[in-house]
């Protein structure tokens, strides 16, 4: 959902996100709350498919976002060249209600908009 965000209101900035998890299964699609929430909200993310932190080339990227602590931790340890590491805490709504989602949606919706006034 952060990368559909982030992209769906940075197309006028001119750049754009991906997204990798530390336990992400390569070419899982969104779970459906996910999809239908964005789908709410204007932002088509079904065509989207996970992949892993481990196959992504972690330099390339300028800022890195983890949505919660623990993440965070992980992927300071696994690669602590990274410069900008930032930490969102951001409840993960896999397998909750629809409420969830949307609360979740609501937190990203905020940090991505303070993330392009930092970065844009």
């Amino acid at each position: 959902m952060a990368e559909g965000f982030f992209n769906f209101l940075s197309k006028q900035a001119g750049i754009a996100a991906e997204s990798a998890g530390v336990g992400a299964v390569d070419g899982t699609p969104p779970s459906l709350p996910a999809v239908l929430e964005m789908k709410r909200r204007g932002i088509d993310i079904a065509r989207h498919r996970a992949r892993n932190v481990s196959s992504v080339a972690v330099s390339d990227y300028v800022v890195v976002v983890a949505l919660d602590r623990e993440v965070a931790a992980l992927f300071g340890a696994a690669f602590p060249e990274t410069s900008d590491l930032r930490i969102w805490v951001i409840p993960d709504p896999y397998g909750g209600s629809a409420g969830e989602y949307r609360e979740a949606a609501d937190l990203i919706t905020s940090h991505v908009e303070e993330l392009l006034r930092s970065v844009a």
